[in-house]
């Protein structure tokens, strides 16, 4: 004779409570940090009786095979915070961690303005108007909020694809191209070091793991896929040279490898000096020394800026790592982004009174004239500040 079961007990993933029963789910949910571990009620609209508990086995069977690829069960009123965490929960098996980290900072953004909103009540208007916030309050391009669409493009596909809605709504949705226009006035170009102020960059950073990336970035003016393109067949050791002819950058998926640079004027070569070819070497070592530590588990590439597991960084790592570190420096200009160290570099050049033609073939710019827009932003800028001090010390502060 088979054992009562305790009461409120029934089938495994089933229980009832207050005369309901519910199927009962171990859902993941990231917290900002890590994955933790909470109990979810689903209820089944059915009241607790010995009938109704066989219409719930079924059910429950039913859910378990429809959705055998998610790791709980699907509530019909799952906000969209909780889809996004699923989803996390996933990517965690079959991407790398610098993707990883793509998505859950792209997660935190999109969630923050609504991850309270039920999937099914999420409209066209609701994203709309949260697109156009991360013009209006966030200042952000259109590239990045392009990505951000995408994103949650993604996570309301997964929606579909479990039959909590029937279309789309993220696809729907129209990027705002008059608040586009006017953030794009305030182009990340508008910001930059001054040469004292990349000086103490570099001097308050050198602790950094970033901080050799940072350097080589500043000194010859790469764009962000040149560095994280910068492969050992690119360092020529014997006779000093380093080629830019390959680069990195993202996509929806990951990272992607591209055999060629931004356009003709970006194959380039440059000089290295001692100290820049004991750092290359420094690299190389750290390498060797990373491969034997990891053993099989480690990722060859014959790229120089990666993971210590030698896994690629995703180009948005990067520059989260240096808008985070920029912020614990708070005697430093904050608005600048990682793209902002190219721009600084033209500024020092500036400084140093380069003539125009040599500084677009040292950064590579196709147009003279957008080496000129920077020029002149620096020396309006360099001016303000020799104007400022011959104010001050004609009328000083009694």
């Amino acid at each position: 004779m088979a054992r009562h079961k305790k009461p409120g007990k029934r089938d495994t993933g089933i229980q009832s409570k207050k005369g309901y029963l519910y199927f009962i789910t171990n859902q993941k949910v990231f917290d900002g940090e890590s994955m933790i571990t909470k109990k979810k009620w689903i209820s089944t609209g059915l009241k607790d009786t010995p009938e109704n508990l066989k219409k719930a086995i079924e059910m429950h069977e039913q859910l378990l095979g429809k959705h055998a690829d998610m790791p709980q069960l699907i509530d019909k009123n799952i906000t969209l915070q909780e889809l996004s965490d699923l989803i996390l929960e996933e990517k965690q098996r079959d991407v790398l961690t610098s993707t990883l980290n793509s998505y859950q900072n792209r997660s935190k953004n999109i969630i923050k303005h609504l991850g309270i909103i039920k999937v099914r009540d999420i409209t066209r208007t609701a994203i709309e108007e949260y697109l156009d916030s991360l013009f209006i309050i966030g200042k952000l391009q259109e590239r990045t909020v392009k990505d951000l669409k995408a994103h949650l493009a993604t996570i309301l596909d997964k929606a579909i694809q479990l039959g909590l809605i029937a279309s789309n709504p993220a696809k729907e949705a129209k990027i705002n191209k008059s608040l586009a226009a006017e953030c794009a006035k305030e182009k990340s170009d508008d910001n930059f070091f001054s040469y004292r102020e990349a000086q103490r960059f570099l001097e308050l950073s050198k602790n950094h793991k970033l901080y050799k990336l940072f350097y080589i970035t500043l000194f010859f003016g790469l764009r962000r896929q040149e560095v994280l393109g910068l492969r050992w067949c690119a360092i020529d050791f014997t006779n000093r040279i380093m080629y830019i002819n390959h680069t990195v950058t993202k996509v929806n998926k990951g990272v992607k490898k591209l055999n060629k640079a931004k356009n003709k004027s970006s194959i380039r070569q440059y000089p290295l000096t001692d100290e820049q070819i004991e750092l290359f070497k420094e690299l190389k070592k750290e390498e060797e020394e990373n491969r034997k530590l990891f053993g099989a588990s480690y990722l060859d590439t014959e790229y120089i800026f990666k993971h210590e597991d030698g896994t690629l960084y995703h180009p948005d790592t990067i520059s989260d790592d240096f808008r985070d570190h920029l912020k614990s420096l708070p005697e430093l200009p904050q608005k600048l982004h990682f793209h902002n160290l190219r721009t600084s570099c033209v500024s020092i050049l500036v400084h140093e009174n380069m003539n125009i033609k040599a500084i677009q073939q040292w950064v590579g710019h196709k147009c003279i004239e957008t080496t000129l827009k920077i020029y002149a932003k620096v020396k309006e800028k360099e001016e303000k500040q020799a104007v400022s001090e011959k104010m001050r010390n004609v009328i000083p502060l009694k």
